[in-house]
């Protein structure tokens, strides 16, 4: 009695992973819905999803994904999972045979990306952007009707003191022409010699107008600038000798809209930051929309510090600055 029972047991637990397989060939195979494989087994439909999870689950059925950019989503899935971001837009760049090709190569890429996610994304009402050479190539990939916005504001100061200019005129104005919005210029240096100097200049009109727009706008799109001397404050002027050296005994690994932070996402240097004018970090962080842009080698350890401050909730970038910033954080 029981050893027949125990043979019979093993005769329907056979029956039963026979009926999986034949679940799994009409679904993956002939491409079934679980209704028609249900009616064919004669078994229900909740009945055929359970057969077709247990054949996933002990391996009768593997689900591979082949295509090469299957990697690219794995670190956009990662980036948004690890740092909560509300999408992240990863691209590949080919290695090229000089590393300046290849920060020309990374920025083009990436700013494509960003202009195509800005497209999807849509933001309306006021968006307010940062200036450099990221910024200059997402506005060039632009188009006409991307966005229905009001106004286009600068979010930091830019009058180069150096003869390079830093075109931010034109990163504003391009947005501006594409969107069909209005634009609003912030006549101001980034950084000045002294905190009574900002504070003059953000309480005059000229600039502490343009200072209340950017406030008020629940959108922002800005790029991550590394240390160093091809800092773009750098090249404009902003920055000499005596500042970087500080910056960089702080621990300072970049900037967001001329706000230097340290790799824990916080303000590495508070007395240059007094000096600077333009939005303060902790009012970027509390935006609706903040879509940060890392294009180029090195830009992994500015993009770390900014997702660590919460600055960014949209995170375009290249693959290699994605991988360092998933495996350090």
């Amino acid at each position: 009695m029981g050893a027949g029972a125990a043979i019979l047991g093993q005769d329907e637990l056979g029956l039963e992973t026979r009926l999986m397989l034949r679940a799994a060939q009409l679904y993956y195979r002939l491409h079934l819905t679980q209704g028609q494989v249900g009616e064919r087994l004669g078994v229900s439909r909740f009945k055929v999803g359970r057969l077709l999870d247990r054949a996933l689950r002990e391996s009768a059925v593997r689900i591979e994904i082949v295509h090469p950019d299957v990697r690219l989503v794995e670190l956009e899935d990662g980036l948004v999972g690890r740092f909560g971001l509300r999408s992240a837009v990863v691209v590949d760049v080919p290695p090229t045979a000089s590393a300046a090709d290849q920060e020309l190569l990374a920025r083009e890429r990436v700013a494509g990306a960003a202009a195509a996610h800005l497209t999807a994304l849509r933001p309306t009402g006021a968006i307010g952007v940062s200036w450099g050479r990221t910024m200059l190539e997402v506005a060039a990939h632009l188009r006409p009707g991307w966005t229905v916005a009001s106004e286009i504001v600068q979010l930091n100061g830019a009058m180069s003191r150096s003869a390079r200019p830093t075109r931010a005129q034109e990163v504003v104005e391009q947005f501006g022409l594409t969107s069909g919005a209005a634009i609003q210029l912030m006549p101001a240096p980034a950084i000045v010699g002294s905190p009574e100097l900002r504070e003059a200049l953000e309480r005059d009109a000229s600039v502490g107008e343009t200072l209340a727009a950017a406030r008020s706008a629940q959108t922002a799109v800005f790029s991550m600038g590394v240390l160093g001397a091809e800092s773009v404050h750098v090249a404009s002027g902003f920055i000499g000798e005596p500042d970087l050296a500080a910056l960089a005994d702080a621990g300072a690994v970049g900037d967001v809209l001329g706000r230097f932070l340290s790799l824990d996402g916080h303000i590495a240097l508070p007395s240059l930051d007094r000096r600077t004018i333009g939005l303060p970090l902790e009012e970027l962080c509390a935006k609706a929309l903040t879509v940060g842009v890392a294009a180029g080698p090195g830009r992994g350890p500015i993009a770390l510090a900014a997702l660590r401050s919460g600055c960014v909730n949209v995170m375009v970038t290249d693959e290699e600055t994605a991988v360092w910033v998933l495996s350090h954080e």
